[in-house]
């Protein structure tokens, strides 16, 4: 059977298995349960306990996710138990045979076993808290074992096809955290806030695809920052801290207009309409974007204006039209009819089909028309994707630029970790058209309806820990710790300063003195307790061997009860191990004679009591 097993393991790694990590936990999975299956002695379940950890390895590597810290902790607890009993099994096996093994197992089956390992497992897991933020980081190594992150998100494509029907599910999962370090103090009132991923310039009647991108490398700055745009000075500036979820996309999502970008890689790749990606997947995990938004309030005719970022030849692309019936154009040209320029041509489009059709996930095909001409004519409904096709066609059939756009909408806010939740159902198609003069424009014709019942509570407090360990525990980098060490530098050398100037106790700062105070109270009574002599406590501790003795007889399973005296065990001793019974006798007598007499025992008498341990540690003999 193992060399079965080895076979397919090895058939496994070199050609089914899509990475090395997932060969090498199929592998794992193997050898446990044939471990389990063949286990025949307290080694068995030794390797088995190894066997699991080494899966939890395997899986710290796969998973972001804060409930791994959860199935961590149970880990450490029941396998700190689990160990502790396989010592004492092993050693009552050796000791006494498997028959007091078995009992010995049931005795330390009870709470106060569990009680010292969950305080070991306590004291372990600070221990390790302490190595993980003091330790330098050296990356996420185990990333390139791994093949892809996950999968592909369904809100999100990267390309737009048309003509598909059935019902539209909504995926509430979560695709990316994004928080203002920098600000404003209300960022979720932030108007029509989206996070750009990806922009088309060509449709041909079904589907949206970038016609022969010309894509190039980013520069960096000297400040570290991949340079992606100019700073216009037409709206606010804002900083986001974007935590991505591996859904499995090269794209890199930030509020339009980006400026730069701060991520743990150097190749950063942009084409000529905006669109960044990142082939490697552990920089896009968390990532600093600097964006100039949009001004709050957008008119016709009032836009402000800056200089003309691309020529009439470049433009020509997002003039283009798919072989459709002039209808469309028709009624372009009959809603924009009277437009005072290119800008409010723009708005009435938006308005009109915002306010004349409606939105649903719910898409039927009734005619043999195109999906376009459908959805005008006919339907009259669907989702955003048909609402931002339809605005884009529209704008190029009377002159003006489009282009469709993929992301997502702003989110739901968090009040609790003050950051955006932003999920699959807010994936969003939008256009942005070129006005003369101006520049680049978003509009959204689609009129989604608002949020529906979000989370409770106790959710977004979930939630908001979740970001947390992705800040502190999964992106703890060698940045965080200098910032923490210069830090704790700085506040250190400060209190130094301030106990060096203070002449007397009563100059110390309030909140010192009471710092100073308890800690010298607390020190005190640590000593006092340490040296005063107690009734309580005898002057003379129990000897050594007598210490011994009682070990030796706890792996047999003979434990002195509570309250009983120490002829009294020896009786009970006797009783039940007969062999036992005359080296415990000699050691009681020293016991006795060490902890209530007067004198102490001289060097031939240790030495007999030697002997007496020497006996009473002898296995017995079946």
């Amino acid at each position: 059977m193992i060399v079965i097993g080895a076979a397919a393991s090895a058939l496994d790694l070199l050609y089914l298995a899509q990475s090395l990590l997932d060969g090498f936990v199929r592998l794992l999975l193997f050898l446990l349960l044939y471990r389990l299956y063949t286990r025949r002695s307290l080694r068995d379940g030794r390797d088995v306990g190894f066997l699991s950890f080494f899966m939890l390895v395997a899986a710290s590597s796969v998973t972001f996710d804060v409930a791994f810290l959860f199935i961590f902790l149970v880990f450490l607890v029941l396998g700190v138990w689990a160990f502790m009993l396989h010592h004492i099994l092993t050693e009552a096996d050796r000791v006494a045979g498997s028959r007091a093994a078995a009992a010995t197992a049931r005795a330390h089956l009870a709470p106060p076993l569990l009680a010292l390992s969950v305080a070991a497992s306590v004291a372990t897991l600070a221990a390790t808290a302490a190595f993980f933020f003091i330790i330098p980081r050296v990356g996420q190594a185990a990333l390139p074992l791994r093949a892809r992150l996950g999968a592909m998100v369904s809100g999100f494509s990267d390309h737009v096809e048309l003509g598909a029907f059935g019902e539209i599910e909504t995926n509430s999962s979560v695709v990316m955290r994004v928080r203002f370090p920098d600000g404003p103090a209300a960022p979720e009132r932030l108007a029509n806030l989206r996070w750009r991923g990806i922009a088309f310039d060509h449709f041909d009647g079904h589907s949206w695809t970038v016609d022969r991108p010309q894509v190039s490398a980013l520069p960096r700055s000297g400040a570290g920052l991949f340079d992606v745009s100019s700073y216009r000075g037409v709206g606010p500036f804002v900083t986001q801290e974007i935590y991505l979820e591996p859904i499995g996309t090269e794209r890199i999502f930030a509020a339009p207009r980006l400026l730069k970008l701060g991520l743990a890689t150097d190749a950063v790749r942009i084409d000529e309409m905006g669109s960044v990606s990142v082939t490697v997947p552990s920089a896009r995990l968390r990532y600093i974007a600097h964006s100039e938004l949009e001004p709050a309030t957008r008119q016709a005719g009032h836009d402000p204006v800056t200089p003309a970022a691309s020529n009439v030849e470049s433009l020509d692309r997002y003039l283009r039209l798919p072989p459709t019936s002039p209808r469309v154009g028709d009624l372009a040209r009959a809603v924009s009819a009277g437009s005072h320029g290119p800008s409010d041509a723009a708005l009435r489009l938006t308005r009109f089909l915002s306010n004349e059709f409606r939105y649903t996930l719910a898409l039927s095909r009734q005619t043999q028309l195109g999906p376009l001409e459908e959805f005008l004519f006919v339907r009259r409904s669907g989702n955003c994707e048909y609402f931002a096709t339809a605005l884009a066609i529209m704008l190029r059939s009377i002159g003006i630029p489009a282009r469709l756009v993929n992301g997502f909408q702003r989110g739901e806010w968090n009040p609790y970790g003050r950051y955006f939740i932003v999920r699959q159902r807010d994936a969003h198609s939008w256009v942005e058209a070129y006005i003369d003069r101006i520049g680049w424009v978003t509009l959204d014709p689609s009129p989604r309806a608002g949020p529906g019942a979000g989370p409770s509570p106790l959710g977004l407090y979930l939630d908001a820990l979740r970001l947390r360990w992705y800040r502190y525990v999964v992106n703890w980098s060698l940045r965080d710790q200098m910032s923490i060490a210069a830090v704790f530098q700085r506040e250190t050398s400060t209190w130094r300063q301030r106990l060096f100037e203070a002449r007397r106790f009563g100059d110390l700062p309030p909140a010192g003195a009471a710092w100073a105070a308890l800690v010298a109270g607390v020190v005190a009574l640590l000593l006092w307790r340490r040296l005063r002599p107690s009734a309580a406590q005898p002057t003379l501790r129990v000897p050594r061997f007598y210490q011994r003795a009682l070990r030796t007889l706890a792996r047999r399973g003979l434990h002195p009860a509570r309250g009983e005296t120490v002829r009294e065990f020896l009786a009970r001793v006797g009783a039940a191990a007969p062999a036992c019974a005359a080296p415990l006798a000699r050691l009681t007598a020293g016991y006795e004679q060490t902890r209530f007499g007067s004198a102490e025992l001289r060097t031939d008498e240790l030495a007999a009591l030697d002997l007496c341990l020497a006996e009473l540690e002898r296995p017995a003999v079946p």
